[in-house]
């Protein structure tokens, strides 16, 4: 017979290595009623002595004819540690206190569903109060609590849906105008940038997620061959429903392999009840047109009215599942926080 039993337990416990474990052995009964055939109590101390010196343990069972509930009777039967081992499993703050950058990057809807930009019911409308719009206001919450985790604060800037100047309609342009540099310069470069391609683009459409999501999913793949730990969030915000579902789809279960979460929030009054199929915990399992499935769970979606309805900060809502995207990239693939 042999028992592989795991444990896991927190170094922050006070004396975790003496607090008592009850390991039970089982017959097995394929109606479900197990028979009891003993039991050890060990502290995790007590059972590496057991594996050093390489001894048994007599199991026992509660003696049936006593009246005392601590009497027991010890078995002929004996349990060995044939193998112990220690493992440290790093925390999100772990891989955070250790180096590891937050890359923030930014994608914005400028389809021609948001509106003329120079009159007041635009999405897009730049207030000369300097009342941020919905789409500063997304950026600004969140960018402003992301950037601090990268100490560069070069941060990827795309915009989408929209024709250059004497160009056609593109999907993923560079926010800065910039032919092969989509970076600018911490959370008010994504501003400046923002407006300056407000003046210097036509809005058009469709709306579609594919091309700037395997952009990002580049870089993101670039830093698989750097020293450097890095992870990165893209946040993408929109005004309406993705058209290329299926490609949107494909792209965000190839993302999934790579260090990257993506945030979705929506804008305006539409109906964003089509992009629940974005988040698994809504729409179900995300499945590729070739039949393959997402690694692991990296987008979130929600409309930004839906966030405020609900009293709490959007950086809260959106951002509360990263940490856990982040740990299981980290722990599937065996990446060890950098001391």
């Amino acid at each position: 017979m042999c028992l592989i039993p795991l444990y896991f337990f927190s170094r922050g416990c006070i004396m975790f290595q003496e607090n008592p474990l009850m390991i039970e052995c089982f017959n097995f009964s394929s109606n479900g009623k197990h028979d009891l055939v003993g039991k050890i109590v060990k502290s995790v101390a007590e059972l590496e002595n057991m594996y050093h010196s390489g001894n048994g343990e007599n199991f026992f069972v509660p003696a049936s004819n006593a009246h005392d509930c601590h009497s027991k009777e010890v078995l002929k039967s004996q349990v060995y540690v044939e193998k112990y081992l220690e493992n440290s499993r790093h925390t999100f703050i772990d891989y955070i206190s250790a180096g590891c950058q937050l890359n923030l990057m930014v994608a914005i809807d400028y389809t021609a569903s948001n509106g003329n930009p120079r009159l007041p019911d635009s999405l897009h409308y730049i207030d000369p109060s300097g009342r941020p719009n919905a789409y500063q206001r997304v950026i600004l919450e969140i960018g402003d609590i992301l950037q601090y985790y990268d100490p560069a604060k070069r941060i990827p800037s795309w915009g989408y849906g929209a024709r250059p100047i004497d160009g056609p309609v593109s999907h993923c342009f560079n926010l800065n105008g910039s032919t092969y540099q989509p970076e600018v310069e911490g959370i008010q470069g994504i501003m400046s940038a923002y407006i300056s391609a407000l003046r210097n683009v036509s809005l058009a459409g469709p709306t579609l997620f594919g091309p700037l999501l395997s952009t990002a999913t580049a870089i993101a793949s670039q830093s698989l061959t750097s020293n450097q730990q890095k992870y990165f969030i893209l946040l993408i915000v929109t005004d309406g429903v993705v058209t290329d579902f299926q490609e949107t789809i494909d792209a965000i279960i190839k993302a999934s392999d790579f260090p990257l979460s993506i945030i979705v929030v929506g804008v305006g009054g539409a109906d964003f009840k089509e992009m629940e199929f974005l988040d698994p915990n809504k729409g179900g399992r995300l499945e590729s047109s070739t039949g393959r499935v997402a690694s692991r769970d990296v987008i979130q979606f929600a409309p930004m009215k839906d966030v405020h309805g609900t009293g709490i900060s959007i950086v809260q809502s959106l951002l509360a599942e990263v940490p856990g995207q982040f740990m299981t990239y980290m722990r599937t693939r065996e990446i060890q926080a950098i001391s």
